[in-house]
């Protein structure tokens, strides 16, 4: 039985897409994770930086509006 390793490919703009989704609906632990990956390789350095840059304004407003709207 001959065992082959398959090898997933994504393209640099559909990890980039997948990034700014993730940052959307999950903002602090999920897009600064992600965030540090995407910044590890070269080719998405500065993605990597505005992901996490974008996760913790987005996480902050929606602190923000939670606090607003709950009366608190």
């Amino acid at each position: 039985m001959n065992k082959k390793s398959k090898k997933v490919s994504f393209s640099k703009q559909k990890l980039i897409n997948l990034g700014y989704i993730i940052v959307l609906f999950n903002p602090v632990p999920a897009g600064i994770i992600f965030g540090f990956i995407l910044k590890k390789n070269k080719a998405t350095n500065k993605d990597g930086n505005l992901m996490m840059i974008l996760s913790g304004i987005w996480g902050v407003i929606n602190l923000i509006l939670t606090q607003r709207l709950l009366g608190l």
